[in-house]
C-alpha cells in the first residue's frame, strides 16, 4: 500500500507535540481570499445556510399534499381594507443584518521571536523528527510572546511617505505621533519628570456639583470652574488612556453632596508640578500642568519619546499592553487569520529555517512541505542495507505510517526479549538519524523513496529553490 496519501495528510494532533513540553511550547503580507458572490435571480438557492430561519423546518402551505382540514375564516383579502398611514421607518435594520466587515488600517506580517526560535529549533534538531511546515508556523503563532510582528501603513505602496510612530521607552507602535506621545505621558512620565506637590489657593465661589470618575473614584472638579476641561484631560491621559476622551467624559458621575464638593476644594489647594530630569541650560525649571509637560517633551525630549518609520517591528508580547484601537484590532485580525491558515507565515519562515540549518522538502509536486533537522536521503537502487534494516524499510514500503512499537513488535516478535527489541529499535533510530526514514510529529514512520542519485539531486535542487506555498 502506498504511503504517500498517508504522509501527505497533516497531523491531526491539536497539541502538536514536538517533544517541547519542558520548554512551554504548545501546538509577504496577508490578503484575505476574495468572497465569491453570485448574482442574478434565483442565485444561491442551493445553499441558504447564512439566511435566518424561524420556527424550524415548517411544512409548506401552498400546493402539494396539504395535511389537515382547510382553515375556516376569511382570507386576508376579505378582512377589509388595510390600515392607511405612513409606514414606520424607525424600526432600524433587521436583527440578522450582518455588521460591516472589519477594515484593517495596517498590513501585518508575523515572524518568530529570535530567542524563542532558538529554543524551538534546538528541540526540533535534537528530536530528529520531521514536521509539516504549516505545523511549525502554527506552533509559532500559537503564543504571542513567540512572535516578532511587523506592521506598515496600508497605503505604503501608493504613498511612500506614509509612516508609523513608535513610543521609544517601550517600543509600542502607533498610527500617529500624537498617540505615541500621549502613551508616553500616561505610562512613562516618571522617566522624564519628578512630580512635586505645592500649596495653592483653593477655588473661590459657589459650586453646586463636582464630577467624579467612575473608574478611579477621583473628584475632577466642578463643570463651572475654569480649569475643569484641563483637569478632565489630565486625568484621562494619566489614568484612562485606553478609552476615548468622549467615552471617558460621558461616563463621569455628577455628585451634589456638600461633602464631596468640600473634598474637591481641599484637593484643589494642592497642585502637582513637574520638574524635568536631566535639565539643560535654557530649559524651564518647573512645569505647572500636564499640558505644559507634554509641550516640554515635544520641544526638548522628542528624540527620546517618539520616532517615525515607514514600518515598525515590535515584540509580540507587547500586543496585550497596546492601547485599544484600530491598530491593535488590525494586528489581532491578521493574527487570527494566520492561525486559521498560516500560509504567509509559513512562507515567511522558510529562509529563517534554512539559515538555521533545517532542510525543507515537498512530498510530490503539490504535496505538503516538511521540515527536518536531518537531511532527507533517498535510497539509491544500487544501495544495500543490513538484513535487519532492510526488513524495516520493506515493512514501511509495504505500509507507511506505522508506529515505532508496531515495527519493533512485528520484526522482533511479540514474545522477543528486550534485547532483541532493542536491536530493532536501534536500527530504526539509525535510519531516522541518517534521513532514510521520516518520523513525523505524531510518531508515524515513512521510508524515503527509492531514487537514483541524479533524480534525487534534481529534486533537492527544486526544493532548494524554495517554491512558496500556495
Amino acid at each position: 500500500m502506498s504511503s504517500e496519501p498517508a504522509e501527505n495528510s497533516p497531523s491531526k494532533d491539536p497539541s502538536l507535540d514536538l517533544g517541547l513540553s519542558s520548554l512551554g511550547f504548545g501546538p509577504s503580507w496577508v490578503n484575505g481570499p476574495a468572497e465569491k458572490v453570485s448574482g442574478g435571480r434565483g442565485a444561491g438557492r442551493e445553499d441558504r445556510g447564512d439566511r435566518p430561519r424561524f420556527g424550524g423546518d415548517r411544512p409548506r402551505t401552498g400546493g402539494g399534499d396539504r395535511k389537515g382540514p382547510p382553515r375556516d375564516g376569511p382570507r386576508r383579502d376579505d378582512r377589509g381594507p388595510r390600515r392607511e398611514g405612513p409606514r414606520r421607518e424607525d424600526r432600524g435594520p433587521p436583527r440578522w443584518q450582518d455588521e460591516a466587515p472589519f477594515r484593517p488600517v495596517v498590513e501585518v506580517a508575523f515572524f518568530p521571536d529570535d530567542e524563542k526560535f532558538e529554543l524551538l529549533g534546538g528541540a526540533m534538531k535534537s528530536s530528529a523528527m520531521t514536521y509539516a511546515l504549516f505545523d511549525v508556523a502554527k506552533l509559532i503563532l500559537d503564543k504571542e510572546d513567540r512572535l516578532s510582528i511587523v506592521v506598515r501603513p496600508l497605503d505604503a505602496a501608493a504613498n511612500p511617505s506614509a509612516s508609523l510612530s513608535v513610543s521609544i521607552p517601550d517600543g509600542v507602535p502607533f498610527l500617529t505621533e500624537g498617540e505615541a506621545i500621549q502613551h508616553v505621558m500616561s505610562r512613562h512620565l516618571d522617566k522624564f519628570f519628578d512630580v512635586v506637590e505645592v500649596e495653592v489657593e483653593a477655588p473661590k465661589g459657589v459650586f453646586q456639583m463636582v464630577a467624579r470618575c467612575r473608574q478611579t473614584g477621583a473628584l475632577l472638579g466642578s463643570p463651572t470652574h475654569h480649569n475643569y476641561q484641563r483637569a478632565l484631560r489630565e486625568h484621562h491621559a494619566r489614568h484612562c488612556p485606553d478609552s476615548s476622551f468622549d467615552r471617558f467624559k460621558a461616563g463621569l458621575e455628577m455628585v451634589r453632596e456638600q461633602e464631596a464638593i468640600d473634598g474637591w476644594l481641599k484637593a484643589m489647594s494642592r497642585r502637582n508640578e513637574y520638574v524635568p530630569k536631566d535639565r539643560q541650560e535654557g530649559e524651564p525649571e518647573r512645569l505647572e500642568s500636564l499640558d505644559a509637560a507634554r509641550g516640554f517633551l515635544q520641544a526638548f525630549r522628542k528624540d527620546q519619546v517618539v520616532k517615525s518609520h515607514p514600518w515598525v517591528r515590535f515584540a509580540g508580547r507587547l500586543l496585550e499592553s497596546m492601547p485599544a484601537g484600530p491598530l491593535r484590532d488590525s494586528v489581532r485580525f491578521f493574527l487570527e487569520d494566520q492561525r486559521a491558515f498560516p500560509l504567509d507565515t509559513a512562507n515567511g519562515i522558510r529562509g529563517r529555517l534554512r539559515k538555521e540549518g533545517f532542510h525543507l522538502y515537498k512530498k510530490g509536486s503539490k504535496g505538503i512541505t516538511y521540515v527536518c533537522g536531518v537531511r532527507r536521503r533517498c535510497r539509491d537502487p544500487k544501495q544495500t542495507f543490513s538484513d535487519s534494516m532492510q526488513k524495516i524499510l520493506d515493512a514501511l514500503d509495504k505500509e507507511g505510517g506505522q508506529q515505532t512499537k508496531d515495527i519493533v513488535t512485528a520484526l522482533a516478535g511479540a514474545d522477543a526479549t528486550d534485547e532483541a527489541k532493542g536491536r530493532v529499535a536501534a536500527d530504526l533510530q539509525f535510519l531516522i538519524n541518517e534521513g532514510y526514514v521520516a518520523k513525523l510529529a505524531d510518531s508515524r514512520l515513512f521510508a524515503q523513496p527509492v531514487l537514483s542519485s541524479q533524480a534525487q539531486a534534481k529534486e533537492e535542487a527544486a526544493n532548494d529553490e524554495g517554491a512558496e506555498e500556495k
